[in-house]
């Protein structure tokens, strides 16, 4: 089995023989039904290899498609000129990049049809490569635009911003005005802003985003996931020492989960499903090469609070469109795929992480950036964490998590608490051990409750009090009632900051 780990081109993977999940009788529905469509999906999600599905599609490449669905359908394979454009390839620092980039595009393709053009503006020079190829094909253009935003995102924040948003609605508004000349215009990206032409100039685009019936167009379902991985399936199982029933139950747990609407099924990240075959062991792929670096700088600069991010309800306006410099962090979560739809009961959704690669990778990069530590120690010291908590070694526990706090810079005063509690959330999540933070009670809420097999850690911290005040609080507010069933130990656990160090100071520990 081949498979097809970083191939974004259909012709590539038909005509070497490499695995392919056939889409093409969604593909089909989508040629046949409509004619402008914009989709939204995380990176790594199989976007640009349906682009160029659909770039052979228009070409008329008919012998690439036997033995697919849609060589069983009415598809005549009619041969349209194509124009493609791909930001992922565009390094756009500023608005001369983004017209010089269409500019270049738009020669491209006027030399490859042997067409001379006379307008000199980016976006009218594109609209007359559309008007003439319409005129000397005597057939409708298609115009692919594969992550489109990706000019913004790379620009969030910066000074450059507003004059990119400036001439990327112009491009798009002239594309509206060429209809009588188009036969199919598809557009994906990763977000959804708003006042940007895709959206508020195109006003017969359908967004596929959260469309039922096309929610499976990109990933992998667990149907498919059975039917096409059988070989590697057994191969793994084998390595791993595991039962099939196991194994799949195992790789669900990693890397399934993504839902792209309540009621449809839910998908695998391609990248992430394929590297495990690849490489034939269980890591986190996807994250390593889609971490948006703009929103972990997001997450510093607001300290917006980690826990809201677990099992949390949010209307319909999280999947909406909304301006660049005013988007909510919810809606970067959910639109760049760190979380995704887990239920519905109108009028919320809940939204959780997909899964445990993308939850596990995500607070690991968070403690990583936010304690200033190399790449690479956060795991090394969690893998700490968790041995010594699991044996009762609360000395070397809080020396090991104060390693996570030792790097902090010294212009990050200690009044700013969420910052601090950020940390010890992301830290905590990763222990894998059962955890709690916030526990709300009848008179209080306990900052930590850390669960092992046979102990109880009832946690308080205190930034700017003792630890004998933590201490004090948890008694006060009688924290530990609730685990009182005498199945397993409670250990009561009262921890300082210390003003000086910077850094966890002393801690008491009492049996409850």
């Amino acid at each position: 089995m081949k498979y097809p780990l970083g191939i974004q081109t259909f012709s590539e993977i038909r005509e070497e023989n490499y695995l392919y999940l056939d889409k093409t009788q969604l593909i089909y529905n989508l040629v046949s039904s409509g004619k402008v469509y914009f989709l939204s999906r995380p990176r790594r999600f199989g976007k640009s290899l349906l682009v160029s599905t659909l770039e052979s599609l228009f070409l008329g490449h008919k012998s690439l498609f036997e033995g697919l669905a849609i060589n069983d359908t009415d598809y005549d394979f009619a041969v349209y000129p194509v124009i493609k454009l791909e930001f992922s390839s565009a390094d756009v620092d500023q608005a001369a990049d983004f017209k010089q980039y269409i500019v270049n595009v738009t020669n491209d393709f006027a030399n490859r049809y042997d067409i001379k053009l006379e307008i000199d503006s980016y976006e009218q020079r594109f609209a007359e490569l559309v008007r003439k190829l319409y005129l000397k094909t005597q057939q409708k253009v298609v115009v692919l635009i594969d992550e489109y935003d990706k000019s913004i995102l790379d620009n969030l924040n910066k000074p450059a911003l507003p004059e990119i948003k400036e001439v990327m609605n112009a491009f798009y508004g002239v594309i509206k005005t060429l209809d009588e000349y188009l036969k199919f215009i598809f557009i994906t990206g990763v977000t959804k802003f708003a006042k940007v032409s895709v959206f508020s100039g195109m006003n017969n685009l359908t967004d596929l985003s959260l469309h039922r019936r096309y929610a499976n167009l990109c990933g992998i379902t667990q149907q498919e996931f059975e039917n096409n991985f059988n070989q590697g399936i057994e191969e793994l199982a084998e390595l791993e020492q595991l039962t099939k029933d196991d194994l799949l139950t195992k790789i669900k747990h990693w890397y399934n989960g993504y839902l792209f609407h309540p009621k449809a099924v839910g998908v695998y990240n391609p990248y992430s499903l394929l590297s495990l075959f690849e490489y034939q062991e269980f890591q986190n792929y996807w994250f390593t090469t889609a971490t948006p670096t703009f929103l972990l700088n997001l997450l510093q600069e607001t300290q917006y609070d980690l826990k809201n991010l677990s099992q949390f309800e949010i209307g319909a306006s999280a999947f909406a469109a909304s301006e660049p410099e005013d988007m909510s962090i919810l809606s970067l979560f959910v639109q760049t795929g760190y979380l995704t739809i887990k239920d519905y009961k109108a009028p919320l959704y809940t939204l959780d992480f997909p899964n445990f690669e993308v939850k596990s990778s995500f607070y690991d990069s968070v403690a990583t950036r936010f304690a200033h530590l190399d790449s690479g120690l956060s795991e090394s010291y969690t893998h700490k964490l968790v041995e010594y908590i699991k044996t009762g070694d609360l000395d070397n526990f809080f020396a090991t998590l104060s390693r996570f706090f030792a790097n902090i810079p010294y212009d990050i005063a200690i009044k700013d608490e969420k910052y601090y509690q950020s940390l010890f959330y992301a830290v905590f999540t990763l222990l894998g051990l059962t955890i709690e933070a916030e526990v709300r009670t009848n008179i209080g809420r306990i900052d930590c409750v850390l669960q092992t097999d046979d102990t109880i850690y009832v946690i308080e911290f205190k930034l700017n009090d003792t630890c004998e005040a933590a201490m004090q609080q948890i008694h006060d507010k009688q924290y530990a009632q609730k685990y009182q069933d005498g199945r397993k130990e409670i250990v009561l656990v009262g921890v300082e900051f210390d003003h000086k160090t910077r850094n966890i100071g002393r801690f008491v520990r009492e049996i409850g």
